[in-house]
């Protein structure tokens, strides 16, 4: 393990109030705005080519990623002088609760559930598939099942973006502290549960093993990155789920040892310690 990271020290009181203030549709953006920040504002892997005239977005949430490429690559054609193909974008979820109310210009959303085949309509349709944040919605043994309906949507010669948090190697850069402590705990209650820790890992042999040509599996991490706000706020969006306090509860502990305990992560955070944070994505492409 290593020392702690030490962001500048804040008054509790401040971000408790805006993190229970924040809805999901705001968690996801904050979220959203972390993984931008570890990846260097790369929404793309320099191997994915520009003319892209239908992109898939996984488990698309409220369309944030869909938003932000979207306008990302309005402003790139804006700037460039060579004519480049319209693009029509399209999120999937399982519930279109997040879904935008209002529509919206070449992006659609409908709900599916990735573990069934998706529509006639949208098999081999798409030149990119993007996805993340599966981890904990894909146990290691569905992990083929969703990628056999992922890959799908994929036109020979398509590529797939995938993003994932890389537990093991998030736990073994924290620092002893009982943020760390508490972290270990749910980590190893979601292993028996038949989630991964190596997950991007899993991820990647996967598309190899269904015959999608691996390109890059690629580590990023807030290590040695300035720490944002929004990495504060996700740390504590985590520790502010009743998720910690229920691994507690199945140790054993008593309603009061679990306060004392998440009051004692709390007073860690205040003072400004902070856990890195670790994701990969893994590019990979279905032959032509």
């Amino acid at each position: 393990m290593s020392a702690p990271t030490l962001a500048q020290t804040r008054k509790r009181s401040e971000y408790l109030l805006k993190a229970s203030e924040a809805d999901e549709n705001e968690r996801l953006d904050i979220q959203h705005r972390l993984l931008l920040h570890m990846m260097h504002q790369k929404l793309l892997h320099p191997n994915i080519p520009e003319n892209l005239e239908r992109v898939a977005d996984i488990a698309t949430g409220n369309g944030d990623w869909l938003f932000e490429l979207n306008k990302a690559r309005n402003a790139s054609k804006s700037q460039s002088s060579s004519a480049s193909r319209q693009t029509n974008y399209h999120g999937f979820d399982i519930s279109a609760s997040l879904f935008p109310t209002q529509s919206i210009a070449d992006i659609d959303f409908s709900v599916h559930d990735f573990y069934k085949p998706f529509p006639q309509e949208h098999l081999e349709k798409y030149d990119l598939v993007h996805a993340r944040h599966l981890v904990l919605a894909v146990t290691k043994s569905d992990l083929q099942t969703a990628v056999k309906n992922i890959s799908s949507l994929l036109k020979p010669g398509g590529y797939i973006q995938w993003e994932e948090y890389d537990f093991a190697d998030q736990l073994a850069a924290c620092p002893p502290c009982k943020m760390t402590s508490t972290w270990e705990l749910v980590f190893g209650m979601l292993v028996k549960r038949g989630y991964s820790l190596t997950f991007s890992s899993d991820v990647r042999d996967a598309l190899a093993a269904a015959g999608l040509d691996v390109i890059e599996r690629k580590q990023f991490s807030t290590k040695g990155l300035p720490v944002s706000e929004d990495h504060r706020l996700t740390l504590l969006h985590a520790f502010r789920t009743g998720v910690p306090r229920l691994c507690w509860k199945a140790k054993g502990k008593s309603d009061e040892e679990i306060e004392e305990i998440m009051a004692g992560c709390f007073d860690e955070w205040e003072r400004g310690i902070i856990l890195d944070y670790v994701f990969s994505w893994v590019v990979a492409r279905r032959p032509a």
